[in-house]
């Protein structure tokens, strides 16, 4: 129930909903007198939710600093590494896996893995679709790191998972089934790293927190474009970052975190 109506506010949260909703209202009759206020909280929130320069510092205020040994930003040796799923989708019609950009979190486990800095790799997450069942991606993206070379026998998976508190209770059981007691490394996006450190937490993993997919650009190479014009990819930032924040209320008001 919790994830079903995790899906439904993810939904009604996002700014483009709010935007096609505003846009509707100003076809109604009934509002009429009320479409000058209703087209300026459009261009409010367009011009809030848009502003890159805005979604950019607060994006820098929300995520981790990256891990880094000797001030280098170098993958730390661990025995196994944990990656968070939320990457790929799949092309059922094409037989093709896809990454999304927070590919990341796949990339960066197989590379220490091919480079021997982690010797074991827990990927995490089943399906998260509501209604199809089809694509599990921990299941796919094992075969796709088999293919790169990785041994079968350094590849766990957690099918089963749905969201960041089940990705941790999933992957407890497999660290207990592999006796593992000392720190793993935990990878996710940056974004989510706040969230998915709590419920790691929780769980009784101990970790090392490395997070990747900045949303974030630190240069902060703004021209008046990126003051004035609103961005649909800062749109869709904001929304990434917002669903994150209501995902850590809703977390800590069901005592998962």
């Amino acid at each position: 129930m919790f994830f079903i109506a995790s899906k439904i506010l993810s939904f009604l949260l996002k700014p483009l909903f709010w935007l096609v909703l505003l846009l509707v209202l100003l076809l109604l009759p009934r509002f009429a007198n009320k479409r000058r206020r209703i087209v300026l909280i459009a261009l409010g929130i367009l011009f809030v939710t848009g502003n890159s320069v805005l979604i950019n510092e607060m994006a820098l205020l929300w995520e981790p600093l990256p891990y880094q040994v000797n001030g280098k930003m170098d993958m730390p040796k661990a025995r196994v590494c944990v990656t968070l799923g939320g990457y790929s989708g799949f092309d059922h019609e094409r037989n093709r896996m896809g990454f999304s950009n927070a590919s990341e979190r796949f990339f960066t486990p197989l590379k220490g893995m091919i480079n021997q800095t982690v010797d074991t790799v827990i990927l995490t997450g089943g399906s998260a679709s509501v209604i199809s069942k089809k694509y599990y991606e921990s299941i796919y993206a094992k075969n796709l790191m088999k293919e790169f070379g990785i041994k079968e026998n350094r590849i766990f998976i957690d099918a089963k998972s749905r969201n960041t508190y089940e990705n941790a209770i999933e992957t407890k059981r497999i660290l207990d089934s592999l006796q593992v007691t000392d720190s793993v490394i935990l990878i996710t996006s940056a974004f989510h790293m706040n969230r998915a450190e709590a419920c790691f937490q929780k769980a009784g993993v101990k970790f090392i927190p490395y997070p990747v997919h900045y949303i974030g650009n630190a240069t902060r190479d703004y021209d008046i474009e990126a003051f004035l014009v609103p961005s649909a990819g800062a749109i869709n930032d904001f929304q990434t970052m917002f669903r994150e924040w209501i995902g850590i209320i809703s977390y800590k008001m069901t005592g998962k975190i």
